[in-house]
């Protein structure tokens, strides 16, 4: 009989006999969720031989309920009591690495994920750039390879053709390249008289920066030429254009130099 609550040690015998037999038959995991514990607390009981409360009242439900023709008792995985949930160190410590490893597993997947994401991001964004999917809210004015000079005016130029005089229309003939051609004219306009040998260097190539790229990406026709430029003379044009560039730097480079030795031979006294 039980005295204040304790069962004598003889009475769980049968439990333990019921708890090894279903072990044995099914195994500790598949016993335990049948009994609906944790399989710590089935390893426990039968290595210590001692049937916590929880742990009897478990075995006496399912006991009961296979008297009966039931599958077993009505309760739940996991629902152990703090005692019987105790775990040594040794437990706790699988315990969290299985845990470590279910979050680290759930990164890697997560940061898989992304990486594809930014991949489908970047080949779209690539797409977009792409002359075949541009799609851009200023119409094309800030992709200098997909504009073309639209048609002007009866009384205006030619589509396309910079004149040294400014034009009323500028901002929609030239589009993107409206800056460069100001900046051209001004080069073009400028008195050179006063400037020495290094300015005029730097003057003179970019001119030429500024020719070659209004020819050969905005498909702009500069003076003395009058008429929009065909295809093949265009790039007649660009390549003597980045032929006089490379004269251009050469001869900027030989007057700094020019300049340097000077200013070195006068002990810096000599001004241009």
């Amino acid at each position: 009989m039980a005295v204040d609550g304790r069962v004598p040690e003889g009475e769980d015998a049968p439990l333990l006999d019921l708890l090894d037999a279903l072990v044995d038959g099914r195994g500790r995991v598949a016993a335990a969720e049948a009994l609906g514990v944790n399989y710590r607390t089935v390893a426990r009981c039968q290595q210590s031989r001692r049937v916590s409360r929880r742990m009897r009242q478990v075995l006496q439900e399912f006991r009961d309920a296979q008297d009966v023709g039931d599958d077993g008792p009505g309760v739940g995985v996991g629902d152990d009591t703090e005692e019987d949930v105790a775990e040594s160190p040794e437990d706790r410590a699988a315990a969290l690495e299985q845990e470590n490893q279910t979050l680290r597993e759930r990164v890697e997947a997560q940061v898989a994920e992304l990486k594809a994401l930014r991949r489908r991001v970047a080949e779209m964004e690539e797409r977009g750039r792409s002359p075949s999917g541009a799609n851009t809210d200023d119409g094309g004015q800030g992709q200098s390879g997909d504009w073309r000079p639209p048609r002007r005016r009866p009384e205006m130029p030619d589509p396309g053709v910079v004149t040294l005089e400014e034009q009323p229309d500028e901002e929609h003939a030239f589009g993107p390249a409206a800056s460069l051609v100001a900046e051209w004219r001004e080069l073009r306009t400028r008195d050179k008289a006063g400037l020495g040998r290094v300015d005029k260097a730097v003057a003179a190539v970019r001119r030429w920066e500024l020719e070659a790229e209004m020819l050969g990406e905005f498909h702009l026709t500069l003076p003395p030429e009058t008429a929009p430029l065909d295809d093949e003379r265009r790039r007649d044009h660009v390549l003597w254009r980045r032929d006089a560039l490379a004269e251009g730097r050469r001869e900027l480079r030989q007057a700094r130099w020019a300049r340097w030795l000077r200013r070195a031979m006068t002990l810096g006294l000599w001004r241009e």
